[in-house]
């Protein structure tokens, strides 16, 4: 059994963290009685699934392997036993880092469990995977080699560019490292300077720069300024980049912030916000796009008024705060010499660090980053067949897993190329970031929210720019389109409807909502995002730009939008309030349900990549209420207690006025009919348990799963594990006398038990796959084939394993694609970490 392989690899290994917080043999007895367990719970569960499957052949099956678990745990039990009393008998002996370096058996491994080992061995080796790197790694534990330290460091601290490659990429980076062949570090770091605009941010890089600076003479940040930095006593450059803080580039920033880098967050002293509230707002910038990335704080123009922070707070909340530094960049080599001399120390020490996590090229690929240097000086870009020319000259081609396609990928995410692959007409790629940042910001500064396509050529063409090397940024026509094509991909811009040669960028609309809009928002089904902390400037005009093609006429601007489906006869007034941190979404119509349930869909893919604090709330009908609620406002619940309280056979919700609420009719009045007939058991029929998961951003015809109670008079599908799929009946001799009950199953994703999340983005996964399949050639899309099925097979069956193995074929899939593929990819990693 394969989960028996995998689990007696990995049972010595786990066994040293046991020893670790064992002080005694009672202890030791007691960690070892807990594989035993594991043993004993893997033969009741084959057990009692022998005796429910109805076909004798699957019932021998899980007899013989009920059997085969009950051997394991009895023989287990003196084996694990024996070899956690000789470890605790040799950590009184050894060193912890001898200890670490010896045989993780203190006798050759029992013939048992060589078996199970080479089972498993057989096993992964067959996922042809590139597995092999693990099984010899865990072979030379076995043989108590020692531990090549640095290289464990290195695996430790796999760079997220790797990671988020996949499964059979990662394996051949951890090769690379082993066999010595990937030793060439890019020698390249990040810093970025964020904070709002005059807070100090060019000063600071001025003064790291040794240069002079005056008060008010800085002129403002137009989008970011690129400089190097060559940090002291290391081989490593580092890349400053200085964002503009006017709030109307905030949208434009999700684009060019990275985990992978040093932020530095400057304050000015001066400044009428509160020094804790600054720092908060930009701190939530880096937590939703930058995940843990570190932070040093900087307090600028201290000589002139101080910088209070409740740094308590903020360290609590943000634990990626590496420290607070108060200067003043005009008195950086007098006044704050010594306070400046330390800030740079530790913002040495900081880039060093990440400068460690940065990802290693073998010679031939780090040869192609050196020959890409001087195209780098010469133009802003460089064509397709040079780049492959480039890769021949050294060896790299289009087969292997680090193959042409594979260093594209990585330099494009390292920002050393950039590559927009579902942009065919363009057959060059960008090697410098500052022709696409200055060229999508100079378009934003203008403040002009409808462009022609001449517009933009002008505006991008008015005088010359050169970027930090001295380059002229040569902006033709035909690259000016790349430009608004490029704000089209980053949801920035859409085409106008009514004339194809326009373009809207919402961020620029007016603020102010348009009169007489023609939609009423009494009685209409009401739904809110509500942030707690952070909202991001970019989901609203995200929205726009994605269901730009529902405006209905010219009711949009730059908090809100008017829209009409063209499938569902339902119309949508959509709104963000800044300073409440609010998104609302009122929809009126036949079909309101089932365009609220879409647009909330919606919202929910866009929120879903950042890590963000929000709550989904629902108005409550006063039509639900139970209560006398006459003169009394108008209430809202969190749309997930309600769900919550559905799925545990509530019937009432009491509101935080203490009314009570019909629960059944306020899900009615807000869900699509198939969504609330799921949950509808619960107000019929007392014996049968909502099972399913089902949100309203799930759109699609759902049929739930429920556990009935006692005996089952129609035929029932059973979906678990090898069982046959046939119909079977199945009385109250079943385990513990419940049984699964699986309706008819029009579309596999709906029968996934997930939370909103999961839901919706296997939705989404669907979808993109689908969009996917179109764009690409024939043989690449029957790649996806097979993975697909299995995601299909896995979420019908509700077998977790099955369905993370079909979400990283399709993974490992999609890699290979590039960028086209990056829509599948980003929700396939993001349901693996669910």
């Amino acid at each position: 059994m394969c989960y028996i392989s995998v689990f007696n690899t990995f049972a010595a290994a786990e066994i040293f963290n046991i020893i670790a917080n064992v002080t005694n043999a009672a202890d030791a007895a007691n960690a070892a009685n807990a594989y035993i367990a594991f043993y004993a719970s893997i033969a009741a569960a084959e057990a009692a699934t022998a005796i429910a499957a109805a076909d004798a052949v699957y019932a021998n099956t899980y007899a013989t392997a009920a059997t085969e678990a009950a051997i394991c745990a009895i023989y287990s039990y003196n084996t694990i036993l024996k070899e956690v009393q000789a470890d605790l008998i040799l950590i009184d002996q050894l060193t912890a880092e001898a200890f670490l370096h010896a045989s993780l058996w203190s006798s050759p491994l029992p013939k048992e469990w060589q078996q199970w080992l080479n089972d498993f061995k057989t096993d992964a080796l067959s996922l042809d995977a590139g597995f092999e790197v693990w099984l010899d790694w865990y072979e030379e534990r076995l043989q108590g080699k020692p531990i090549d330290v640095d290289l464990l460091e290195q695996w430790v601290n796999i760079p997220k560019e790797i990671d988020s490659q996949g499964v059979t990429a990662l394996n051949a980076y951890l090769k690379n490292l082993v066999v010595k062949n990937a030793t060439q570090p890019l020698n390249r770091v990040r810093a970025i300077f964020i904070g709002y605009g005059e807070a100090g941010k060019t000063s600071l890089i001025r003064a790291l720069h040794n240069e002079p600076v005056t008060e008010g003479k800085e002129p403002m940040t137009a989008g970011i300024d690129i400089r190097d930095w060559p940090v002291p006593d290391t081989d490593i450059k580092a890349h400053f980049w200085d964002f503009g803080g006017q709030v109307m580039a905030h949208a434009t920033h999700q684009f060019f912030l990275r985990s992978s880098c040093l932020y530095v967050l400057v304050l000015n002293a001066r400044s009428e916000i509160n020094g804790t509230e600054q720092a908060e707002y930009w701190l939530q910038h880096v937590k939703s796009f930058g995940g843990n990335a570190p932070v040093m704080i900087v307090g600028n123009k201290t000589d002139l008024a101080s910088v209070n922070l409740d740094m308590a707070y903020l360290q609590g909340k943000y634990p990626s705060i590496v420290g607070f530094y108060p200067l003043s960049c005009t008195q950086a080599q007098t006044a704050y010499k010594n306070k400046f001399a330390s800030f740079q120390e530790d913002f040495c020490e900081q880039l060093r660090k990440v400068g460690t996590h940065q990802m290693l090229f073998t010679q031939e690929q780090f040869a192609v980053l050196q020959d890409l240097r001087p195209y780098q000086e010469q133009s802003a870009f460089l064509k397709q067949d040079e780049f492959t020319a480039l890769c021949q000259r050294h060896g790299i081609g289009e087969d292997g897993v680090q193959n042409r396609a594979w260093l594209l990928d990585i330099l494009d995410k390292l920002g050393v190329v950039i590559h927009f692959p579902q942009l065919d007409y363009l057959d060059d790629y960008i090697l410098n970031p500052r022709w696409l940042t200055h060229g999508v910001y100079t378009l934003m500064y203008h403040r002009q929210a409808r462009l022609t396509d001449a517009e933009v050529v002008k505006i991008l063409r008015d005088k010359p720019i050169y970027d930090e090397q001295g380059n002229n940024l040569d902006y033709s026509g035909h690259k000016c389109r790349f430009i608004m094509d490029a704000m089209h991909e980053f949801k920035l811009a859409y085409p106008y409807l009514l004339s194809r040669d326009i373009q809207i960028i919402p961020e620029l609309l007016p603020s102010d909502q348009p009169s007489n809009i023609p939609f009423t928002q009494t009685g209409g089904l009401a739904f809110e995002f509500v942030f707690r902390g952070f909202l991001p400037r970019h989901v609203m005009p995200e929205l726009i730009v994605s269901r730009h093609e529902e405006i209905v006429g010219e009711n949009v601007w730059q908090c809100g939008v008017l829209l009409a489906n063209k499938t569902y006869k339902a119309q949508a007034l959509a709104k963000v309030d800044y300073h409440d941190r609010v998104l609302s979404i009122t929809v009126q119509g036949a079909d309101a349900k089932d365009y609220l349930s879409l647009l909330n869909a919606e919202v929910v893919r866009i929120l879903a990549r950042l890590d963000l604090d929000y709550q989904q709330m629902i108005a409550l009908p006063l039509a639900a209420c139970r209560s006398d609620r006459l003169g009394l406002p108008e209430e809202k619940a969190p749309y997930k207690q309600l769900w919550a309280s559905a799925n545990k056979g509530e019937r009432s919700y009491t509101s935080p006025l203490g009314l009570d609420y019909d629960l059944g009719q306020v899900l009615g009045w807000i869900l699509p009919k198939a969504q609330y007939q799921a949950i509808s058991h619960h107000y019929h029929n007392s014996t049968v348990h909502q099972a399913e998961d089902i949100h309203m951003s799930d759109t699609r015809q759902i049929q739930t799963t429920t556990y009935i109670e006692g005996d089952i008079k129609d035929q029932a599908q059973v979906a678990a594990g090898n069982i046959s799929n046939k119909n079977q009946t199945i009385n109250n001799s079943t385990i513990h006398g419940h049984a699964i009950n699986a309706d008819t199953i029009t579309n596999s994703f709906n029968t996934t038990t997930a939370d909103t999340q999961t839901a919706t983005l296997l939705a989404q996964l669907l979808k993109e796959i689908e969009d996917l399949n179109a764009k690409i050639p024939a043989e690449q899309a029957q790649a996806l084939t097979r993975p697909t099925e299995i995601l299909r097979e896995a979420s019908t069956s509700l077998d977790k394993d099955d369905l993370s193995y079909g979400l990283k074929k399709i993974k490992d899939t999609v890699i290979t694609l590039g960028e086209i593929a990056k829509p599948v990819l980003n929700i396939a990693v993001q349901l693996l970490a669910l």
